[in-house]
């Protein structure tokens, strides 16, 4: 297998494994805390000017008569040909009120200059909003939601190596966010174990992916 077919086979793995997620404490200074909640509060800010600019769009799209009507015709209409139909005329539709991802994501860009952000947080948080409009657009959603002043601090990047890059140092994790490096503080037999298999696939990380 050529490398660029498995690089191609493995983000796609990559991207269909479900998201493990563990909780831990880090062992930052207040100084450094309060820096990231400073900067978390300031993606919060981009995100819900974000939000605004979205929520605006899709509210006049379903304001639309034509809209409405192709909604209640794509689900009531059995025919697959018939569907594809009406779905590329929605498309259509959500493209010319842009409610779409592309516009989604490239109106992050300006926002996330204006506050300072870094592109891979900024990238993160508008993919964030995107999954909140999908919701309206095809589940069970009626709106895309503000992110509220006091709410646990939240900043996320999708690239282990962009954002805030894991590392090993001396046989353990460290991150590092801006020129701010830190730990964390495993406190019992499953966070150590998890932080185990963590610094594994991160100094053998070819041959976990191989085995995948």
């Amino acid at each position: 297998m050529i490398d660029k077919e498995y690089n191609k086979i493995l983000k796609q793995y990559h991207k269909l494994s479900d998201r493990h997620i563990l909780v831990v404490e880090t062992d930052m200074p207040y100084s450094d805390v309060f820096k990231v909640v400073s900067l978390s509060n300031k993606i919060r800010r981009a995100g819900n000017e974000l939000v605004r600019l979205m929520r605006k769009n899709y509210d006049q799209l379903l304001r639309t008569k034509r809209y409405r009507k192709l909604l209640f015709l794509y689900g009531i209409t059995e025919d697959k040909s018939k569907r594809k139909i009406l779905a590329n005329q929605l498309n259509e539709m959500r493209k010319s009120y842009n409610v779409t991802w592309d516009y989604c994501r490239t109106s992050m860009i300006p926002i996330g200059k204006k506050y300072s952000i870094d592109a891979v947080f900024a990238l993160t948080k508008a993919e964030d909003i995107w999954r909140g409009v999908e919701k309206c657009l095809y589940g069970n959603g009626n709106t895309i939601h503000f992110s509220k002043y006091g709410e646990l601090p939240c900043i996320r990047a999708k690239q282990i190596n962009r954002g805030i890059p894991v590392s090993v140092k001396d046989d353990k994790l460290q991150f590092k966010l801006g020129k701010t490096a830190f730990g964390i503080q495993v406190n019992d037999r499953f966070q150590q174990d998890e932080a185990d298999d963590i610094l594994t696939y991160l100094t053998e990380s070819e041959i976990v992916d191989h085995k995948a």
